[in-house]
């Protein structure tokens, strides 16, 4: 018989925490995992058209009795890519920084996570965009089978599972206290 610790046998029994993964591109958006006294639900939105519907859309996944601490939130590292046009790169970084602003007058801290790094628990690296998005979307689908799984939020219901499982496989090596 092994030693080996899993997920759930880590997970306590009435866990209360939230996780939120951030697509910060234009057409993106972010996904939330929610556990609720040891329940879970997924829910996923785009990126609302008026910014100032953000925070209250965000802060309706966030029970009012959890902690800061509890809540844990991922954005997708990104940066400009080489021959990408000067007005294509300043609306990827002002859409980075609507959610950062966001983000810090709720008071919650993000850790980033690079691209290569959350896909590569998904897919095969090294793929060609068009194909890689593909597959991804199709790994949300598989994942995610209760939501209707866009293009545009397929990347961050994505970030959201990584950023999950994560945190429970850090419990199960001791890397953290539940």
């Amino acid at each position: 018989m092994s030693n080996e610790k899993t997920i759930e046998d880590v997970k306590p029994i009435n866990d209360n925490r939230v996780f939120i993964g951030i697509d910060p591109g234009k057409s993106g958006g972010f996904g939330v995992i929610k556990v609720d006294d040891g329940i879970e639900s997924s829910f996923a939105h785009k990126f609302p058209k008026e910014l100032a519907d953000l925070p209250s859309i965000l802060m309706s996944h966030i029970p009012n009795n959890l902690t800061l601490e509890d809540v844990h939130v991922s954005i997708e590292h990104v940066h400009a890519f080489p021959n990408q046009g000067s007005v294509s790169t300043f609306s990827f970084g002002q859409n980075l920084g609507q959610w950062e602003g966001v983000l810090a007058s709720l008071e919650l801290e993000a850790k980033y996570i690079s691209p290569r790094v959350w896909m590569a628990e998904f897919i095969k690296l090294g793929l060609e965009k068009k194909d890689r998005k593909r597959q991804l979307y199709a790994k949300a689908q598989e994942l995610f089978p209760n939501i209707k799984i866009t293009f545009n939020i397929s990347d961050a219901l994505l970030l959201t599972q990584y950023a999950y499982d994560q945190y429970y496989q850090q419990l199960t090596e001791g890397v953290l206290d539940a």
